[in-house]
């Protein structure tokens, strides 16, 4: 047989060179002609299928084929082709330098091997703490052998490496001077191999003559050192071999963990997929002395037959901070949680190779991973028109995931016959799982999909399906019926949403907007729809075209009329909608909502910027100019002198006269009029604002008979102004009113900004009333909302609330406190103290 070490070399760099992680009969013939179209020299498939154990090898390798084989790979790489050498005389060992130097050989083949095909950079990946802290417990124990035991995905290859690395090659380590030996199963076990046996492949790996004894030469050297063996054994995912050899395969390390039964030098450790492991499992559950033996690590599952937990936080932000050198708060929650898998790490550092600057607010980059787990783990993998047969039938047995999210595994028995190849793929690679249940103590077993999202996204496909791929309103509101109760509605949605912007039919989207609701899931879709217009427009230049034929930017800005400023998602989906804006008057609608986030903000230089980009467009048509009314507003930020100007001067009587008065209440006009209202805050007074509001009422005695979202939202402010100048018993029916709309949710739709608005007015009216305990809470519990959204201004009304409110109880030291509480708040922020005097 040919050196086998040059041979595994050999193999890990055409699979490195070919893209195959795991490979399959199937990849032989494809080897096979790239290695002809490379070098237009000829090796067969069947030899490919030798030299990865798919065939019986009955003779050695030519040197014709060692020598293309090398050349294909880049015999650079490649140490020189030795003449054919028998395995246990690789390299002899005669003492125990040999074989620890032996030993060390194999370790660093094995580590090259898995930095050369890590599905990150090997230098972005990290080590697992718990790894570690198991490791270290199981090596200074009385146990025999451990497992690291996790579904696919997990990175325990990259877990053990960096164990080997930080135990047993750091200088620092206190395990430095005992032995490790890393190997991986499919270059310890062949597929030809008569018999297993684990103790005689460990000598022939390390070069030891056959008739000595390995445990021996290990004992002889502890007891002059007190230094372990330890034997690391990975790649049982990659090992293919005939059915009835797995069996000896466990039955020969059963035997050899028997062997060293009272040997506490030898440490064993394993890695396995929970579907392995459950095999094994079966080999010594009925022995008590090998599970005596066994150390489950701290981290056990006997549910998910798992020890290798997911990533934690702070272990994602070390691998993102080396991936894109950016802040890790960026990324969306949800995404970050996806990312504690590791197997979605890799797909993340290719999007973030394709494009750097591939980074988004809501969870296009969760669906755009998701959508290649599946391509790479279905529908370019072997068995890939059953696999889809199979999920759908598991899709159908779960009533479309209407009730149940597992199947009963004898309601399979004709797919698993028929597609048991592509069934026990499905399991393997972590797509589908099995699990038992004890049913009136009746032991059933059932098959689920593992990840809840794969399962999510099969379902949609499956739906699609059914209604013959037409994405319309039937198709929506079957969604919205079915799934009323059931998380899995607003995943479809989206699914839905990222399905019809691929495909282009935009006019489709306008149906989501005709469903029941609520703001966050509306401004959350909002922004879904942004960005992934946003990610199609960078690969598809017809994106605008579209947006401008289908008239998406009208029905998506009829929604921003809400102004739920409280609501980020809002804030991002207009930032967005900028970006892709197809006109000018698009643009400075967009940019003219913006403005009012920044005028909120009351940072000066954040408005300065913003009146720049209003300055580049078109205000023709609007009610009254919103750069005008900005300019204005920047004007009392900058604490400059405002000389006298004819909207501020109306604004001081009264006057409304420039108002429209056949104006249409569109998102223009009510952003028209937000920004007046704003510009009343800094110039004028609350009665200004009451006089204000009663004249766009009058303007639109229509929408305001109707409680709709902005109707609401001007209903109170108009409440809290009356709070303030007018209290008594007026004011209070219009409390009672508002919080009667509010605790109506189910009727009414109504924004967090919304609700904000009416705990301020709320807390003036306790403060009124001399409930000064809950108008305090009522005060700081606004002033955490608006904190977090940057809602300055609104921040200053309530620290004037709670001054207030100490003054009334005549404790000046609380008074000075929060005085100098507001003082700070507003240097940090840069607002001039001249504010005080009108905004209070």
């Amino acid at each position: 047989m040919d050196d086998i070490s040059t041979l595994n070399e050999v193999k890990s760099l055409i699979l490195l060179k070919t893209g195959i992680r795991t490979i399959t009969p199937a990849d032989c013939k494809r080897i096979s002609i790239e290695i002809s179209k490379t070098l237009n020299k000829n090796v067969s498939e069947t030899t490919i299928k030798r030299l990865f154990g798919f065939a019986v090898v009955k003779h050695n390798f030519s040197k014709f084929t060692l020598t293309t084989l090398s050349e294909y790979v880049n015999k650079e790489q490649v140490g020189s082709w030795a003449a054919p050498v028998h395995l246990n005389v690789q390299e002899s060992a005669t003492n125990w330098t040999d074989i620890r130097r032996n030993a060390r050989k194999i370790t660093d083949f094995t580590l090259k091997g898995i930095k050369n095909r890590s599905g990150i950079p090997y230098e972005m990946t990290i080590s697992r703490k718990f790894a570690e802290h198991d490791f270290d417990d199981f090596f200074k124990s009385n146990y025999t052998y451990t497992c690291f035991i996790s579904q696919p995905g997990y990175g325990r290859t990259i877990l053990l490496s960096h164990l080997v690395e930080k135990f047993f090659n750091n200088e620092s380590s206190a395990q430095k001077e005992s032995t490790v030996m890393f190997i991986t199963a499919n270059s310890f076990f062949n597929a030809d191999q008569i018999t297993l046996n684990f103790e005689d492949q460990l000598k022939m790996q390390l070069g030891i003559y056959h008739k000595e004894s390995l445990l021996e030469h290990i004992q002889e050297n502890y007891s002059m050192t007190g230094k372990k063996f330890i034997i690391m054994l990975d790649g049982f995912s990659e090992l293919i071999i005939k059915k009835d050899l797995k069996k000896q395969l466990f039955e020969s390390i059963i035997s050899f963990i028997c062997s060293i039964e009272n040997i506490d030098c030898i440490k064993l450790v394993m890695s396995m997929r929970s579907t392995t492991w459950m095999r094994f499992y079966d080999c010594i559950r009925h022995s008590a002395f090998l599970k005596s033996k066994w150390f489950t690590g701290n981290y056990f599952n006997q549910n998910e037959v798992s020890n290798v937990p997911p990533l934690t936080g702070k272990e994602v932000d070390q691998i993102i901070c080396k991936i894109n050198h950016s802040d890790v708060y960026e990324l969306n929650p949800k995404l970050k949680s996806q990312l504690k898998f590791p197997l979605y790490i890799q797909l993340y550092y290719q999007l973030k190779e394709e494009d750097p600057y591939f980074n988004y607010s809501t969870s296009i980059t969760f669906h755009e991973l998701i959508s290649r787990f599946i391509q790479e783990k279905i529908y370019r993998s072997n068995y890939y028109t059953e696999k889809i047969l199979f999920l759908k039938k598991v899709i159908q047995l779960t009533d479309y995931g209407k009730k149940i999210d597992s199947v009963p595994k004898d309601l399979l028995i004709g797919e698993l016959s028929a597609f048991k190849n592509a069934y026990m793929e499905l399991l393997s690679e972590g797509i589908l799982m099995e699990e038992k249940s004890h049913d009136d103590y009746q032991p059933r077993e059932y098959v689920r999909f593992i990840y809840p999202h794969i399962f999510e996204y099969f379902l949609f496909i499956e739906l699609l399906e059914k209604f013959h791929l037409q994405v319309d309103w039937t198709f929506f509101q079957f969604i919205q019926s079915s799934y009323e109760s059931n998380n899995v509605r607003f995943h479809l949605l989206q699914w839905t949403i990222r399905f019809i912007i691929r495909i282009g039919d935009f006019r489709s989207l306008s149906h989501i907007f005709d469903l029941q609701l609520n703001y966050f899931e509306r401004n959350y879709l909002i922004l879904f729809i942004a960005e992934n217009l946003r990610f199609r427009a960078r690969y598809s230049p017809d994106t605008i075209k579209l947006l401008t034929d289908h008239k998406l930017h009208d029905i998506l800005i009829k929604q921003l009329i809400n102004f739920d400023f409280v609501d980020s998602c809002y804030k991002e989906a207009v930032t967005v909608l900028a970006d892709v804006a197809d006109t000018d008057e698009n643009r400075l609608i967009y940019q003219s909502i913006l403005a009012i986030f920044d005028i909120m903000s009351m940072d000066q230089e954040r408005v300065a910027m913003r009146l720049n980009k209003l300055s580049a467009l078109d205000v023709k048509g609007w009610p009254i100019n919103p750069y005008e009314l900005t300019w204005l507003i920047y004007l009392k930020l900058s604490n400059k002198t405002v000389e006298s100007h004819p909207i501020i001067q109306d604004l001081e009587s009264f006057n409304y006269t420039f108002l429209e008065t056949k104006a249409v209440l569109d998102t223009k006009q009510g952003i028209a009029y937000v920004l007046l209202l704003i510009l009343n805050t800094f110039y004028g007074s609350d009665e200004g604002t009451i006089h204000i509001i009663r004249t766009i009422s009058k303007l639109h005695p229509r929408v305001f008979s109707k409680r709709t979202a902005f109707t609401i939202f001007m209903m109170n402010v108009f409440a809290l102004s009356s709070s303030k100048v007018n209290p008594g018993k007026k004011t209070d029916q219009i409390e009672h009113i508002l919080v009667e709309i509010h605790n109506n949710k189910t009727r009414f739709k109504l924004t967090e900004y919304s609700e904000s608005i009416l705990r301020m007015m709320q807390a003036n009216q306790l403060r009124n009333r001399g409930e000064y305990v809950l108008a305090y809470e009522y005060s700081n519990e606004c002033i955490q909302i608006f904190k977090r959204n940057e809602l300055n201004l609104n921040c200053i009304m309530m620290y004037d609330v709670i001054i207030a409110i100490f003054k009334d109880l005549k404790d000046p030291v609380k008074v000075n406190e929060y005085k100098y509480e507001r003082l700070c708040f507003m240097e940090e922020r840069k607002i001039p103290h001249k504010l005080l005097v009108t905004v209070c």
